[in-house]
């Protein structure tokens, strides 16, 4: 049964989404505002020692660094459909309005939900800038 306009939960979570996916869109185009927000996730994922994204870390931390290389104009060899995907999710990781608060017992296990989905969405550009910044000799294993 599809989701009609007014249809219940499935169509809010799809306007949701939509108006998300539009914000993003502005927020990797906008390089000031990118950049804080990145610095805003670094931190917070800086303070991730356990929990639901310990085993995404590393692969939250290329995300990372390839939207501030995207952000500081050194990479631009990403979709913009995945990068306003990576940047819907990095969104999410730092609003203090998550499903689950992450002040909670396991309050991340959301955050590592959506990150995980794009991190899977997006795995081709990831690698693709992995092997870029090795051919750089950026690569420093956070920032």
């Amino acid at each position: 049964m599809a989701a009609t306009q007014g249809g219940g939960k499935g169509w809010q979570l799809l306007q949701v989404l939509r108006q998300g996916l539009g914000g993003a869109e502005r927020l990797v185009h906008n390089p000031r505002e990118l950049l804080t927000l990145l610095t805003r996730a670094e931190r917070r994922l800086d303070r991730v020692n356990v929990g639901r994204l310990t085993p995404i870390k590393k692969d939250v931390q290329t995300l990372l660094r390839l939207m501030r290389a995207y952000g500081e104009g050194r990479y631009r060899e990403v979709s913009g459909k995945n990068l306003a995907l990576a940047g819907l999710a990095i969104m999410y990781l730092v609003s203090p309005l998550d499903v689950l608060p992450d002040f909670l017992p396991g309050g991340f296990f959301d955050d590592a939900a959506v990150i995980g989905f794009v991190v899977k969405k997006i795995r081709n550009e990831l690698v693709a800038f992995e092997i870029w910044e090795q051919a750089q000799g950026s690569q420093d294993g956070w920032r």
